[in-house]
């Protein structure tokens, strides 16, 4: 590693930025995941429950009972929900956006088309040669984890997206001392990146550990001002980002870390919750069928980086290669559920190491090292397409969020037998609960529900001002004592998910039950609507 960061020497200057196609590609990129995410989600009626949550919280800080922007909560990051916030009031001439939980897939498929033309961008930098940077860049847009989470309104997209920003800054930053615009704005990527997802703040320490290391190394005069400068460029907006979250949380909420304090929070789902079998085991299984070739792109890439005495290898490793050892310790303390999309980072890590493994200089080779480029990048991305789906479309246990979403698709596509436990269709009852209470005409305010699981209710109703939240100033109160607070009607979770309503009225007495619903789907909620009185 001492030889490794000795001569920051990469094996050309990064080549000039090329915008016009970096832009075809990301319109491409975008048509494409819209297109699909369509279909999902008007055609199968596909949408993640998080996702559908952050439309909920988005729509809820303008047409609540007590409209506000905090209304968008502290357990979760703020940026994906506030994205969606000047777009939201268009519900009211197209009530579809919110309701089905397109709204997100607006956000989440930019921000993966943003990936696409990301990758294209570090290959081109790297003077990658075209056909393996063609290559390379159709890879990232059909790897089909990474289509599923473009089109699901999920935040995967935005979490890699500004890594992968963070990434191609730093890398150019590697190319020689004095570019400190690079490293102000790979810190400014990082810093959006914790407003997006909380792993974000590992790679932020990463990425800040490597620059001082290198700035370190390269540097000769002033050696530890110009550390305090270039960590302070790379590491500042990350920690301003997360003092002031912290903050805004705790003046708001009384906790500056709701994620862990919060019954909606990770912390208080994985302690209550069944986690997946098999720990690191399934781990090592889900990253196999993710990347079977990784292994080795990431040995050749490090052999490679040594040989040519270039540190830019490091920079993929630390920024993504942080993210799954972070998920990796949590899964092994037991503090994270074995969803397959926390391993997602791994597909832009073995990218970019096989860019740089490919990178060249301003020598132009010969025709048959530039196929052989070219075969290397479509037997690595093709392995981990074919891994992956094969993960996705026959594995409910170590792909459950996506199995049980698009299994179901591709079967009804195909002709295929029904796909047991199907969640395609999970809100449909949500939506007649919505129509149910907006027949009722009534005031703002009078009906009582949690938003932490009556969020596809909230999402669906043409009034939701009618209700009355979590969010809101008077949730307490009115949960306390609805009718002595205007509460007309109480809608209670009575299976499934964290609801306040249920916890403080397990067994209502007084009150009439005037709707019940058992769920659309084995994956959906139980709910009871009762009148006060």
């Amino acid at each position: 590693m001492t030889a490794l960061l000795d001569r920051p020497a990469p094996v050309a200057p990064p080549a000039p930025v090329a915008r016009p196609a970096t832009r075809a590609v990301f319109l491409a990129a975008l048509t494409c995941h819209l297109l699909l995410g369509a279909v999902l989600v008007f055609g199968f009626d596909s949408i993640m429950e998080d996702a559908l949550a952050r439309v909920s919280a988005a729509a809820t800080v303008t047409a609540a009972a007590d409209p506000k922007l905090a209304a968008v909560g502290f357990v979760w990051t703020p940026l994906p929900a506030l994205l969606m916030v000047p777009f939201a009031p268009l519900r009211a001439v197209w009530p579809g956006l919110a309701s089905t939980g397109f709204l997100a897939v607006l956000v989440s498929a930019p921000a993966m088309a943003g990936v696409v033309a990301t990758v294209y961008g570090i290959a081109h930098d790297l003077r990658v040669r075209r056909s393996a940077r063609t290559v390379l860049t159709v890879g990232t847009a059909a790897a089909p984890l990474l289509v599923v989470y473009a089109t699901n309104g999920m935040t995967e997209a935005l979490l890699l997206l500004f890594l992968l920003l963070a990434v191609r800054r730093l890398l150019r930053w590697t190319a020689g001392p004095g570019r400190h615009t690079d490293l102000v704005a790979a810190g400014l990527f990082l810093g959006l990146g914790y407003l997006a997802r909380y792993e974000a703040v590992v790679a932020a320490a990463a990425a800040t550990a490597l620059v001082a290391v290198v700035t370190l190394r390269r540097t000769r005069h002033r050696r530890w001002a110009a550390v305090r400068a270039d960590v302070l460029l790379v590491g500042g907006p990350a920690v301003v980002a997360f003092v002031l979250w912290a903050g805004l949380s705790w003046l708001t909420v009384g906790s500056p870390f709701e994620q862990f304090t919060s019954a909606y929070g990770n912390a208080a789902l994985t302690a209550g919750g069944a986690r997946a079998p098999g720990g690191l085991g399934d781990v090592g299984v889900q990253l196999w069928a993710l990347a079977p070739l990784g292994p080795l792109v990431a040995v050749a890439a490090a052999v490679t980086a040594l040989r040519r005495r270039d540190p830019a290898v490091a920079v993929p490793v630390a920024v993504l290669g942080s993210v799954l050892a972070f998920e990796w310790a949590l899964r092994a303390a037991g503090e994270l559920f074995g969803f397959l999309r926390y391993q997602i980072a791994v597909l832009p890590l073995v990218t970019v190491l096989l860019a740089l493994l490919l990178a060249r200089g301003a020598t132009r080779p010969g025709r048959l090292r530039a196929a052989g480029a070219c075969l290397l990048a479509v037997a690595v991305l093709g392995a981990s397409a074919w891994g992956s789906a094969a993960l996705i479309l026959t594995d409910p246990v170590r792909a459950t969020q996506e199995y049980h979403r698009i299994a179901p698709v591709v079967a009804t596509l195909t002709g295929g037998p029904p796909v047991a436990g199907d969640a395609n269709g999970m809100w449909a009852q949500d939506r007649e609960i919505a129509r149910r209470i907006d027949a009722l005409h009534l005031p703002d305010g009078s009906v009582l529900a949690d938003s932490g699981s009556a969020f596809a209710v909230l999402a669906a109703s043409a009034h939701p001002s009618t209700f009355l939240v979590t969010s809101d100033d008077g949730f307490d109160a009115a949960l306390a004592d609805p009718a002595g607070h205007g509460i007309r009607y109480v809608l209670r979770n009575d299976s499934g998910g964290v609801d306040a309503v249920r916890t403080r009225y397990p067994d209502p007495t007084g009150w009439t039950r005037v709707g019940s619903w058992s769920g659309a789907t084995t994956a959906s909620y139980a709910w009871s609507l009762w009148k006060v009185g």
